[in-house]
């Protein structure tokens, strides 16, 4: 089944008076520092007033982690999310998986029980990937969910789910688009073609942000090879933001020459940088693949529980969000070990919430003992290396009023020498996976001048005199 490119196609008068006004009006923009998906987070999102922008994107903050969700057609053959391209499939071959994946046993709300159970707070669904099969009842193509195998609206039965849960609504959307020559063609090859493959992807996105209420994410993705001027970037932003005015949009959609009012990093399989601006992780489960593959059903495929753990706490320390993947079967089933993995996140989340909620990441030594985060007076020590039954700590300029263990409560014996902060009586095991302990200082904490000089980071003049004691 082959997907119509569009309904209707503009004239190329029409298209001309188009460019002319968007960018007469794309003049008055300012083009930001930096560019979408730099490695180092460098501007926050501005979508008008400083503070109307830090008002849209606080819940996203606060959230802390996430769901991720590849789920499609892909689905069926088990070979990940991106075997059309990654195999040279043929189009005609793939497109009959649509008939096969009837997604019989999908329960969104089993889906969300698991993210609540884990902690997540938002979800993001991929109602379109590269493959080009919508996930929705579009009215741009039977190549649809609801015209195929599935015979529903995934899209919409997940959106109420995740609103009877309690949690945001995020929806992924894929700009690149397999499934239609034009797209691979390009603007400037195929003029025509590459305008009504635009006026498509318009007019998908526009139904996923009038159909389903409130959409508090838009995911884009895809987007390489073509600029923000190529995909109109800005009008389609500016209608977005006309139907869902509060909405958070991610930075892979690019933003044209005269600039744009959206964005914010999203490192995809690795850790964010440790920065005041906000930015966001993706990272699968499994050590390949973001849509469900045959080899899912090893659990050597599977991080640990301990890595699992280690890599939202890193994340959290440095002032991120963990979005993390899972790719349901075909039937809609999640791996049991996603939920089971994630569920650890969460029962360990209920014990130590207060190190993570409302803190920020504290830029202070600790590279032999794990992260830190930090609230006020109080200073979270995140070990993800139990040092036994002593450690000493690089010291503060303020006094230390208390040192104890978050969970429990249990008092911990502490040694302030002006440089340094011994612990001392610890267990000789670790209590936990990670384990927190919570130290309060009579003043926000400040690094003493010792503790400043980092190792291979800076001059490290000045540290003679602790060379001599």
């Amino acid at each position: 089944m082959k997907p119509p490119l569009c309904a209707l196609a503009h004239s190329r008068c029409a298209r001309r008076v188009a460019g002319l006004l968007l960018a007469a009006f794309s003049c008055l923009a300012v083009t930001p520092p930096g560019g979408w998906g730099a490695l180092v987070p460098t501007q926050e999102p501005e979508y008008g007033p400083a503070s109307t922008a830090a008002a849209r994107l606080q819940w996203l903050r606060e959230a802390r982690f996430g769901m991720f969700i590849h789920w499609g057609i892909y689905s069926v053959l088990g070979h990940g999310e991106q075997p059309l391209y990654r195999e040279l499939l043929n189009n005609s071959e793939y497109q009959r998986l649509a008939g096969q994946f009837k997604a019989e046993r999908f329960d969104p709300d089993a889906w969300m029980r698991t993210a609540r159970a884990a902690g997540m707070k938002y979800a993001v669904l991929t109602a379109k990937h590269h493959d080009g099969f919508c996930l929705w009842d579009t009215a741009t193509t039977d190549y649809n969910a609801v015209k195929t195998g599935a015979r529903r609206d995934l899209v919409g039965d997940y959106v109420k789910a995740c609103r009877k849960a309690g949690l945001r609504v995020g929806l992924y959307f894929s700009l690149a688009d397999w499934s239609i020559p034009a797209h691979f063609a390009g603007p400037k090859k195929n003029p025509d073609g590459w305008a009504s493959f635009i006026d498509l992807t318009h007019r998908q996105v526009e139904e996923l942000v009038t159909r389903y209420g409130q959409v508090d994410l838009l995911w884009f993705d895809g987007a390489n090879y073509f600029s923000g001027d190529d995909w109109q970037s800005g009008r389609l932003v500016a209608m977005i933001q006309r139907h869902q005015p509060e909405i958070v949009i991610n930075n892979r959609l690019p933003k044209p020459k005269a600039g744009g009012n959206w964005g914010y990093d999203t490192p995809e399989q690795r850790i964010g940088n440790l920065s005041t601006n906000f930015w966001e992780s993706c990272i699968t489960s499994t050590r390949k693949f973001w849509g469900y593959h045959v080899s899912h059903e090893d659990p050597s495929m599977w991080y640990p529980e301990r890595e699992v753990l280690e890599t939202f706490v890193r994340v959290a320390a440095n002032n991120g969000n963990l979005l993390w993947n899972v790719g349901p079967r075909a039937d809609g089933t999640l791996p049991k070990l996603y939920q089971d993995r994630t569920r650890l996140v969460g029962a360990w989340l209920r014990k130590n919430g207060e190190a993570i909620y409302g803190t920020t990441g504290a830029p202070f030594e600790f590279a032999y003992g794990g992260v830190m985060s930090q609230r006020d007076r109080d200073l979270y020590l995140f070990f993800l290396y139990w040092p036994g039954t002593e450690y000493s700590l690089p010291g503060f300029k303020q006094k230390l009023a208390s040192a104890s263990f978050l969970v429990g409560g249990k008092k911990i014996e502490a040694v302030q020498e002006p440089h340094r902060i011994v612990l001392k009586g610890l267990p000789r095991k670790a209590p936990d996976l990670v384990t927190v302990v919570k130290l309060t200082f009579d003043a926000k904490p400040e690094p003493h001048e010792w503790a400043k000089k980092r190792l291979w980071q800076i001059n490290l003049e000045g540290m003679e005199e602790w060379a001599r004691k």
